[in-house]
């Protein structure tokens, strides 16, 4: 099964997984310092929700309030404007506010305590942990930023393609592309987030076997019209995924140097390696939208 709804191909049927479509913080001048910190999630859990879904909920849940306790509550936000009117518009909500927090800080490690039906009332699954702590290290360089939207391409008669932005909500068989803007010349990385069926990792869908130059200035596309006659991002379900509808997130992260990222990497690895870079020296824009079965 592939553990990815993106699906990295080429108009030829080809697929490509990860590998076309993080480590210890080392010493450094300005270090960060831990702070050991406990957190309790609750989600809820009835007949028609397994243990894995709602204690999974309640340890993201139990995460979140780790960083809340960093202080890092009322952070800007990158919302998800089109969350449908179904049950997942809980876990849409819930993956929105990780975003909110891991701009100003990141969970290292952590250990569960206990995990269960809450004594308080047995229609939750109530999760407790102890973590390992950062805030980032310095601050943001308010000249150094990235915007960016999703959208698709859109073939006119002369054979030319034209971005048409979308309003978050795809339907399998789309393609999805990344339109970027940034106010300094970067380095681009854009990874992508499934936390709905792995929520530890994220997974790179550029630079890839198709596109290799990461290095941008003002606008930019990915994938690039000229190179959109050899590959797209086709959004796609995993075989035996039951849900009709799932919430995915596209990270496009803008460095000031060139910075490799592996085909799979863990969260906070990645957040790890950002902290020692220095957020002086980083960027991260983050998109979530919506994938529904049938229109």
């Amino acid at each position: 099964m592939q553990l990815k709804f993106i699906i990295l191909c080429d108009h030829l049927l080809f697929s490509l997984l990860a590998s076309s479509a993080i480590f210890f913080i080392t010493v450094i001048p300005f270090i960060s310092y831990a702070e050991i910190v406990n957190g309790t999630g609750m989600s809820y859990w009835d007949d028609r929700i397994s243990k894995q879904e709602a204690c999974g909920n309640a340890l993201i849940e139990a995460k979140n309030d780790v960083l809340r306790k960093l202080g890092l509550e009322s952070l800007e936000s990158n919302q998800v404007e089109t969350c449908s009117d179904s049950g997942d518009k809980v876990n849409c909500q819930l993956y929105q506010t990780t975003f909110n927090k891991i701009s100003g800080g990141y969970i290292k490690d952590f250990e569960i305590i206990s995990e269960g039906k809450s004594e308080e009332n047995q229609k939750f699954c109530e999760v407790k942990i102890i973590a390992d702590a950062f805030k980032f290290k310095g601050r943001h360089d308010p000249k150094f930023i990235v915007d960016a939207s999703i959208g698709s391409y859109k073939k006119f008669e002369n054979n030319k393609y034209r971005f048409v932005e979308k309003n978050n909500i795809y339907f399998e068989g789309e393609n999805l592309v990344i339109k970027g803007n940034l106010s300094k010349k970067a380095f681009i990385n854009i990874l992508a987030w499934y936390p709905s069926i792995d929520e530890e990792n994220y997974y790179r869908l550029f630079p890839n076997n198709f596109e290799k130059k990461t290095l941008f200035k003002n606008v930019f596309y990915i994938p690039t019209k000229e190179a959109y006659n050899n590959y797209a991002f086709d959004i796609a379900f995993p075989k035996n995924f039951k849900k009709k509808e799932s919430q995915e997130y596209i990270i496009i992260l803008a460095t000031k140097e060139e910075f490799a990222i592996l085909d799979k990497i863990k969260v906070s690895e990645l957040l790890s390696r950002l902290d020692e870079l220095g957020k002086f020296n980083w960027y991260m824009k983050n998109i979530g939208y919506s994938i529904l079965k049938e229109k």
